[in-house]
């Protein structure tokens, strides 16, 4: 088993400096780009009472995951990609590396579904929602879904090598120990991918037949059929305006899923391919899916935004009081400079 990787770092092949420079200036913006759009969305929840609802409770979730995967595992990983897919940190930091990054993606995954799940309780509960679905409750799920995503990667990341007695990644690789046992990667792929996308793609289809039946029972559209009771009209203009968000809803709920499949489906099938053969799988190719999988992180903010006009007004204040205070800071300096 090789504990260390000493003088791997000095023999590494980097890439080119015409390829280096590009290549760090987009995974920097990728990274700033996720690390802003989900610490605006926790800052945003933390400020704005109005916005800490039960439902918001899993998106910022799912936001402070994402957070925590730009944070540490996308810029840690930046340093194995720009030094030409070689890990330069050793062997333990490695493990710490692997077991944390596959608990948030995992976390992430989890976070979708209990996302769908709650809109689904919503649509099927009405009033009696806020009754059964206590911040108590969403807490207690959110820690559980933490439970489950630390419990199915991290001891086989931790101690594979150790119950095997045999080290398959190279010294200058940062690899899991498991990634070419066929029947394990498969086995945790359909785990971590395939089931939780079949709920999600039949809690989203429930959810879009809860709505079909609002709508039938108040159309959006106004029929031309005046009533004479003030307060008729009252109740129809309040389930349409519940029906307009419900449906604005689901398609945020239907965004986030396509979002989920295209970003991990292609690094999920690959995985299994490179698990019976690993020549079939292009290095590059294979270092852009992992990408393409973090990639969710930046988008997801942006799809916050696009189904709440409330998260989109915090964005724009927080961001203009950050401009603000730069700005003041600036003049300030200048003043102070300048008198003395």
């Amino acid at each position: 088993m090789n504990n260390s990787t000493e003088g791997d770092a000095d023999d590494m092949e980097l890439f080119p400096l015409y390829v280096t420079v590009p290549l760090g200036i987009f995974l920097a913006f990728l990274i700033f780009l996720a690390m802003l759009g989900n610490a605006l969305t926790i800052i945003a929840f933390v400020r704005d009472k109005k916005l800490q609802t039960v439902y918001n409770m899993y998106l910022v979730n799912l936001a402070v995951t994402d957070f925590a995967l730009s944070l540490f595992s996308m810029t840690v990983y930046s340093v194995h990609t720009l030094a030409s897919f070689s890990w330069p940190f050793g062997y333990h930091f490695c493990k710490v590396f692997l077991v944390i990054d596959f608990t948030l993606c995992l976390e992430s995954v989890i976070s979708i579904v209990v996302i769908s799940l709650d809109r689904l309780l919503l649509l099927k509960h009405g009033p009696h929602y806020v009754l059964k679905e206590s911040t108590k409750v969403a807490t207690i799920k959110i820690a559980v879904s933490w439970v489950l995503a630390v419990c199915l990667y991290s001891p086989a990341i931790i101690g594979w090598d150790l119950w095997t007695g045999e080290d398959v990644s190279a010294p200058e690789d940062c690899d899991v120990q498991f990634a070419y046992h066929f029947v394990f990667t498969t086995t945790t792929a359909v785990i971590e991918f395939a089931i939780p996308f079949i709920i999600i793609s039949i809690l989203n289809f429930l959810i879009y037949l809860e709505i079909r039946k609002r709508t039938v029972v108040f159309p959006m559209t106004n029929t031309g059929n005046s009533s004479s009771e003030p307060n008729a009209d009252y109740t129809s203009a309040a389930a349409k305006e519940t029906t307009r968000k419900d449906i604005k809803a689901a398609r945020f709920l239907a965004m986030l899923v396509l979002v989920f499949f295209l970003t991990w489906a292609p690094y999920t099938i690959t995985t299994i391919i490179i698990s019976f053969c690993e020549e079939c799988v292009n290095e590059y190719v294979y270092e852009f899916l992992v990408w393409l999988l973090w990639s969710k992180s930046a988008i997801n903010p942006f799809l916050y935004v696009y189904n709440s006009t409330m998260f989109y007004k915090n964005f724009k204040e927080i961001l203009r009081c950050c401009r603000g205070s730069a700005t003041n800071t600036l003049n300030s300096t200048v003043v102070s400079h300048v008198t003395s």
